[in-house]
């Protein structure tokens, strides 16, 4: 029999949930970010596993998690999961309680069953059953990081300035069949529109709305979202192939999206008072940004877009510094070796997709480490109510990251015998 059959007959759902619920029961919103319970249950695990663990505190006073194991000289693999997960909202929306971690007909519930517990649970069941496999060369060095949620500036961005580093990532991240393997980039924008405040009832005929000034230039930046941008033949067929994907799936917004600047006006806030015309209207934008486009590009042809409508470009400014798009191809041996992983095990297709959000995954790319996304998950609930994720998937997630963790460290051990 070999490994991934052994592996296909792995009956690892009910321990994998059970770690998940746990998980699930150390509420860790983000806001406020409290992940101490979760890291303290992640790393009773990892010790029992073997690993050596270190809490290293972020700028935030935050716990994160970095677990080594070698296995002899050879290349680290970097494992990467984050503790935190979003609020749960409004709890009489739920069905059920978000932080019971109850396993019912065959799924654990409860916020970030899917984004991301569920993915580390799995990601722990595998790494204790690696810890007893024999002949392995390299290294394994798993981060679990407390603020993915809200940018990762104090978790993985953090961690990795402060020398953590590797030569393949794998986050488990929720995902689709298969991994994703890209992201696109994002621009946040402040805008501010000036008015003539007057007394509300001379209006139109007297003052100058700025809530009307900023509806027109919302209207102009969403004008950006119409550009077809010119994006070099590779990025175009990896985005071409990820469309086809989703299409199939019946997600043609995704499939768009990811082929074009997306635009959200998330927040608008101006006006003193009902009977006032407002003198001042701010808004927030969130724009992602394709593969094979650069954000400076971006920036530029929103300034010619507003001026063209009249207004000063000085009207917006950058709220954060730009995210880049990036991407690990898809023909990188690493993606490949988990593609194949994920076939083996679920005997289903499985193909690397590009995704229209961001998470982590940017800061290992822009540090050139190749970085892939797999996970468990119902993609449906994440981020909102009634969140959950299947045992099964559980289960399928943990035989995939064990076959292709152990791929990777053994083929090193044979490449390392093969020179003796």
């Amino acid at each position: 029999m070999d490994l991934a059959e052994e592996l296909r007959r792995w009956d690892v759902g009910a321990e994998a949930a059970r770690l998940c619920s746990d998980l699930i029961r150390s509420p860790s919103e983000n806001p406020p970010g409290d992940v101490a319970p979760v890291a303290d249950r992640v790393a009773e695990v990892l010790d029992a596993a073997g690993f050596s663990t270190q809490r290293i505190l972020g700028p935030n006073d935050r716990p994160n998690l970095v677990a080594e194991r070698s296995f002899g000289p050879g290349p680290t693999l970097l494992l990467n999961g984050h503790m935190d997960v979003v609020p749960a909202g409004d709890r009489s929306r739920w069905s059920f309680d978000p932080f019971g971690g109850e396993i019912r007909n065959g799924y654990v519930c409860g916020r970030g069953a899917s984004d991301m517990k569920g993915g580390l649970a799995a990601l722990l069941v595998a790494l204790r059953w690696i810890a007893d496999v024999p002949d392995l060369c390299g290294r394994i060095t798993f981060m679990a990081v407390s603020d993915e949620e809200t940018g990762g500036v104090d978790g993985t961005r953090f961690l990795l300035a402060g020398g953590v580093t590797g030569d393949a990532c794998l986050i488990a991240e929720p995902s689709g069949a298969g991994p994703t393997i890209g992201q696109k980039g994002n621009i946040w924008i402040d805008a501010v529109t000036e008015g003539v405040p007057a007394h509300g009832s001379l209006s139109p005929w007297v003052g100058t709305n700025a809530i009307l000034r900023m509806s027109k230039l919302i209207d102009a930046i969403y004008r950006v979202h119409e550009v077809d941008w010119p994006i070099p033949p590779d990025a175009r067929r990896l985005i071409a192939g990820s469309q086809r994907l989703l299409r199939a799936e019946g997600r043609p917004g995704p499939a768009e999206a990811l082929g074009r600047v997306s635009v959200n006006v998330g927040r608008i806030y101006g006006g003193e008072k009902v009977n006032i015309v407002p003198g001042q209207c701010r808004a927030q934008f969130d724009l992602r940004v394709p593969i094979g486009v650069s954000t400076s590009h971006v920036w530029e042809r929103i300034a010619a877009i507003l001026e063209d409508a009249g207004f000063d470009p000085a009207a917006i400014s950058l709220a954060a510094p730009p995210n880049e798009p990036n991407y690990t191809p898809p023909d990188d041996p690493f993606v490949e070796s988990l593609v194949e992983s994920i076939r083996e095990i679920t005997g289903r297709p499985a193909e690397a997709t590009l995704q229209w959000a961001s998470s982590d995954a940017r800061y290992f790319r822009y540090r050139s480490i190749p970085t892939a996304q797999y996970g468990p998950a119902e993609l449906d609930g994440i981020h909102g109510f009634d969140e959950r994720v299947s045992v099964a998937g559980l289960a399928d997630a943990a035989r995939v990251y064990a076959l292709f963790i152990h791929r990777f460290l053994a083929r090193q051990a044979a490449q390392r015998r093969d020179r003796a």
